[in-house]
């Protein structure tokens, strides 16, 4: 018969039950301060703290302490806290163990724990599982399946079968054996729910559960025996009551504290995405975020709370977790709207961009480099990354060119940009090798043929062409035209003075807004379409402003601004100036339009060099041709006028007769008006010399690839498209194999153009997204790689002028000391804003919860 077990007595009872109270008490106040916490966390505390799932355990231990009875006179006796039961008692001791007897909790080292841990290989968990390290791992395995790599699993000749991972069922059917895992680092086997749960105190402790099962040659006898085991199977249920719990809420102790966490993180990720939703229309738009007054409390009530406090406000009236959010704040608490905040949010989010515009650039091989530096408000000298590549999508292919950031550049010498492109180029893992163009602007230090940027490239690098911005080139070839001569300077000064006269004065500027429909303009020596408008302006509207002036004339002026006024209004109804006026307006048309077409960031060398060989067609024909009729039409124009269609003649200086000399100095018999004729065409010959010099670059490129074009490549005879094709093949013989390109432009010439004849009259990015819709690309591999490389080739530097716009904004004027982080931040998801709206804010929140829990401490 079983003895009863002795009770204490005496002195030994009272001293077993005041050590129990005062466990019972120091366990009772821990877990109380805790709760505090957790009162004051729902209000002011980070976000993971409710999103990480480990504060299901305390939860779960205060709900128990809070509704147990403890008897004093009996011991504890075992409970696993994530749902394994024995007795109904709670080993209050085995817990505290786990994270350090009579010490705070650090929940920092809880966390980092679960983020440490690969929940994928049981090999790498600890041979004593801490009940948080416990839960993360269940809850990261739920509906978790991964195919096995069982490729170096041999051992001592044998290797593992994949039919151990299921068991064989006598009607014959199969069950998959879902304890049973691989793990990589140990090359063994683990059984997940005995190694989860295992107990050092049992005997003839399983192989699976400890240290992993490696005798191949066993595995038939030990894996049966060991999943019919008493300890597996009860591992087994524990596993799967705790899977209940945390997944689905069904079942397990804390059904109720499970759907509350879940209800809480539901709650923070609704605020977080608002908050993230906020940051980033204002960083797309280019707005500021800061305001004198950043207070939670000063929300609403101060003008002065900035952008992005106003916004929340303005948000949260629509948001119901946002206004809870506001509502439940405290002094001092943490609320996700200090800078600190915005700045780790907008990091991500941009790091995030900038690594799908890697991944992008990475996958095409293929591109060119577009850099062009600009002085920032702080007097901070920028210079913009611009990548040129080409991408593969739905619609065949599309020409990319993606903008990286800003580098502050601290010496303008052609070896200290290089080594800062270098620099950043190997900072974002983009290998040189394949860098196959570079485009800059034509300043000596990027463009020098000996020391400048290019060169030095070129010289690591022969590959990557270097061509000039056209649309720059195209610039200065007007802006040196238009300087060939002192008349055609005081020309475009008359037109400047005008617009300043009007512009100084607000009462001058709203009588010309009275006879105008739209405004005079300025002209820039930088922006040559900007001289076109102000001539454009001009020209349209030049007796509307003719009136303006008569009537200012009339008007009570200053004696100065009366001198300036007679002086403009002289200038302007001249003739002459009438006649420059016209042929201007028709040049710059001409230049303006193929300048906004070079411009374009998907344009290709063979459509700009079409386009700057018929600038130079017209040129060539106006100069014959056009300026005579301009001439008549500015003759009807002066008569409406009322300005005498006649050149002012200029009388002829007579130079006094030296003594000894007999003859008289000859008087020219030429006109005025052919002096005229002689200065216009003296300007069509600089622009017309000027775009043959300064596109050689670009048209010797252009000259390479001809033979890609369509109408070259389905049209000229076989022997010289193979010269074209050998003379290719010597310049990109790393890229292009000789023997199999020939053979394959051979076979695309016949075979292809039956399947679209339309191609003839195609171009070559045409060309390319017809190769890559029909998937022809694996046939005709270097011809694909012939029109990548040469639709990556730049045309020009804009996208980097373009960039310079959103930095102007970004960092403005009330924003001069944005640091270059910030900056770049900003910049990358304002100019990719249709990559930045991709971007799921679930992985935002989850990256930004991952790197807050490495700092909390409690």
């Amino acid at each position: 018969m079983e003895q009863p077990k002795k009770k204490l007595s005496g002195c030994g009872f009272r001293k077993k039950a005041l050590e129990k109270k005062q466990q019972n008490e120091r366990t009772a106040a821990f877990f109380q301060n805790w709760l505090d916490d957790k009162q004051h966390a729902e209000n002011s505390c980070c976000a993971h703290y409710f999103i990480s799932y480990d504060i299901a355990l305390f939860m779960k231990i205060s709900y128990i302490l809070e509704n147990a009875e403890i008897e004093e006179e009996n011991e504890f006796e075992n409970i696993d806290v994530c749902g394994s039961v024995e007795n109904n008692r709670i080993n209050v001791d085995e817990i505290i163990s786990d994270h350090g007897e009579n010490q705070g909790l650090n929940v920092s080292e809880v966390m980092n724990e679960n983020i440490i841990l690969d929940f994928k290989d049981p090999g790498t968990w600890p041979e004593k599982i801490t009940n948080s390290q416990r839960t993360h791992i269940v809850k990261m395995r739920i509906n978790y399946s991964e195919k096995l790599d069982l490729t170096r699993s041999e051992r001592d000749g044998r290797s593992i079968n994949v039919s151990w991972f299921f068991k064989n069922l006598v009607n014959g059917n199969r069950c998959r054996r879902t304890w049973l895992d691989y793990s990589k680092s140990k090359n063994a086997l683990f059984c997940v729910p005995c190694k989860l749960f295992l107990n050092l105190t049992e005997k003839n402790v399983s192989k699976l559960a400890l240290d992993g099962f490696i005798n191949w040659k066993k595995v038939s006898e030990r894996i049966p025996e060991h999943e019919n085991s008493n300890i597996h199977k009860k591992n087994f249920c524990t596993w799967k009551m705790l899977e209940m719990s945390i997944g689905e809420g069904k079942g397990g102790i804390d059904k109720e504290l499970q759907d509350s966490i879940k209800l809480e993180e539901n709650h923070w990720r609704l605020v977080l995405k608002a908050i993230i939703d906020i940051i980033m229309h204002l960083a797309m738009e280019g707005s500021a975020f800061r305001g004198a007054d950043e207070l939670v409390s000063s929300i609403g009530k101060s003008n002065d709370s900035g952008k992005f406090l106003n916004m929340v406000k303005l948000v949260s009236n629509y948001n119901e977790p946002l206004r809870i959010h506001l509502e439940r704040h405290k002094k001092g608490g943490i609320t996700y709207f200090s800078h600190e905040i915005q700045n780790e949010f907008l990091e991500i989010i941009a790091n995030k961009v900038r690594s799908t515009i890697l991944s992008q650039i990475k996958s095409a091989t293929y591109y060119s480099i577009l850099f062009d530096c600009t002085p920032d408000i702080s007097h901070e000298e920028q210079m913009s990354q611009v990548i040129r590549y080409v991408v593969v999508n739905e619609n065949g292919c599309e020409i990319v060119e993606s903008f990286l950031g800003f580098i502050q550049v601290f010496e303008k010498t052609g070896e200290s940009i290089t080594e800062d492109i270098l620099r950043s180029l190997s900072k974002d893992g983009i290998d040189l090798a394949n860098c196959r163009g570079q485009s800059y602007d034509n300043g000596a230090n990027m463009a020098g043929k000996w020391k400048g940027v290019q060169a030095r490239i070129s010289a690591i690098n022969e590959l990557a062409r270097f061509i000039p911005c056209t649309a720059h080139s195209l610039n200065l070839v007007g802006l040196h035209a238009a300087k060939c001569s002192p008349k055609l300077e005081k020309f475009f000064g008359i037109i400047q003075k005008l617009f300043n006269f009007f512009s100084s004065s607000t009462q001058r500027w709203d009588m010309l807004k009275k006879h105008l429909k739209f405004s005079l303009k300025g002209y820039s020596t930088t922006r040559w379409s900007a001289k076109y408008r102000a001539v454009k302006s001009l020209y349209l509207q030049l007796a509307q402003v003719i009136h303006t002036c008569n009537v200012l004339k009339n008007g009570n002026l200053c004696e100065e601004a009366t001198v300036e006024l007679n002086s403009l209004l002289k200038g302007i109804t001249n003739f002459n100036f009438l006649c420059m006026l016209t042929i201007w307006n028709k040049i710059l048309m001409a230049i303006d339009k193929v300048n906004v077409i070079l411009q374009k960031q998907n344009i290709s060398i063979d459509v700009a060099t079409n386009h700057i060989k018929g600038l130079l067609k017209f040129i060539e024909k106006f100069r014959e041709e056009g300026i005579d009729e301009a001439l008549i039409e500015s003759k009807q124009k002066a008569t409406n006028l009322s300005i005498e269609p006649v050149f002012p003649s200029i009388r002829s200086r007579k130079k006094k007769k030296m003594p000894g000399e007999l003859a008289d100095d000859d008087i020219s018999t030429i006109s005025e008006e052919s002096n005229f004729k002689i200065l216009m065409k003296n300007v069509c010959d600089r622009i017309s010399n000027g775009l043959k010099e300064r596109f050689d670059s670009i048209d010797e490129a252009a000259q390479d690839f001809s033979f890609l074009d369509g109408k070259f490549l389905f049209t000229l005879p076989t022997i010289q498209l193979k010269k074209h094709a050998m003379d290719f093949c010597i310049k990109y013989e790393k890229d292009i194999d000789k023997i199999e390109f020939i053979l394959e432009l051979d076979s695309f010439t016949q075979h292809v153009f039956q399947l679209e004849n339309k191609l003839i009259d195609a171009r070559s990015d045409e060309i390319l997204s017809f190769i890559l819709k029909n998937g022809l690309q694996d046939a005709y591999p270097n011809i694909y790689t012939a029109y990548q490389i040469f639709l990556t080739l730049p045309v020009t530097s804009a996208s980097c002028e373009r960039s310079f716009s959103k930095l102007k904004i970004i960092k403005s004027y009330l924003r001069s000391t944005t640091k270059q982080r910030r900056l770049n931040n900003l910049s990358i998801i304002s100019i990719e804003h249709e990559i930045a709206k991709t971007i799921n804010y679930d992985d935002i929140i989850n990256e930004f919860a991952s790197k807050k829990a490495r700092k909390v401490v409690f």
